[in-house]
């Protein structure tokens, strides 16, 4: 299916140099040509909240096993088979962001620092405290969610059905993904998150009360971030189906967290497979 493209489309201004400035930010859209209503799907990238573009989150040299692929590049591929598509871009730690008042991640002195950690010693960048880095994720997860919503109220003009709405991302973005929708309740069909996950003490919190809940996709890899790999993934996926989550996981064999789309999961299905299916599972396209 032939689509076309909106690069840097704005969705809305925020706060960043600590509060002295602000900054526009945007959203490529990649919609497939045609009448729709089209299903829609809204993708954030990775980089440990420190890098990374919603143009390519690729980092070739960073993983054993060559490049992971980029969020755009699901959103061309996703698009070109009937989901209109969008790539946001969010604040990140360099942008010095303040976040809102709505505070998702209950207990920030548990943000890991594993990952972000190396991130910072390869971009030369001191060490930091998990209260920041949970500040920089917290404006992170107001964005996903206010483009979100900026996307949806579109709805006429990208031809969409908002019933319809998946939200998703790799790493950084997936956590972004996973606090709009059960901590900032941001109407959706469902989850795809690429080796992310939600804080064990955040599940009771945003879960506790009544359903139904948007239902997820867990992807990680056999050689995943330590507390992204499979053993403590399914005890996510146990505590989020006990919360009342539809949740399911699916393994990425032979892989780190770099994996292409190209992968082979548990599933029997390439990554992008596992994300086909989950796409047609929660729209029904």
């Amino acid at each position: 299916m032939a689509i076309s493209t909106l690069s840097d489309v704005p969705y809305a201004e925020a706060l960043v140099a600590g509060g002295k400035a602000r900054m526009t930010l945007t959203y490529d859209a990649y919609l497939p040509e045609g009448p729709g209503p089209f299903p829609a799907v809204v993708l954030a990238f990775g980089g440990a909240f420190l890098r990374g573009s919603k143009e390519d989150d690729t980092y070739p040299t960073a993983g054993k096993y060559g490049p992971n692929t980029a969020q755009a590049e699901y959103c061309r591929r996703f698009a070109a088979e009937g989901f209109a598509c969008f790539s946001i871009r969010y604040r990140l730690a360099g942008d010095e962001p303040v976040p809102g008042d709505t505070q998702v991640m209950g207990n920030h002195a548990e943000t890991p620092l594993d990952r972000i950690a190396v991130v910072r010693e390869i971009l030369g960048l001191p060490p930091t405290t998990p209260e920041a880095v949970a500040q920089v994720m917290e404006a992170a997860i107001d964005d996903f969610a206010a483009a979100a919503r900026a996307i949806a109220a579109r709805a006429e003009e990208y031809r969409l059905d908002t019933t319809r709405m998946v939200l998703g991302g790799w790493s950084a973005g997936a956590r972004c993904a996973l606090y709009a929708a059960y901590g900032e309740k941001v109407p959706c069909a469902g989850i795809i998150a690429m080796s992310s996950l939600v804080q064990p003490g955040d599940i009771p919190r945003h879960l506790g009360g009544q359903g139904p809940y948007a239902p997820v996709q867990i992807i990680c890899a056999e050689e995943d971030i330590v507390y992204l790999r499979p053993q403590p993934m399914a005890a996510q996926v146990a505590a989020l189906r006990a919360a009342g989550v539809d949740a399911q996981h699916a393994v990425v064999l032979g892989r780190d967290h770099w994996y292409a789309a190209e992968a082979m999961t548990s599933d029997g299905v390439t990554v992008q497979g596992v994300m086909r299916a989950a796409l047609r599972r929660f729209t029904g396209a």
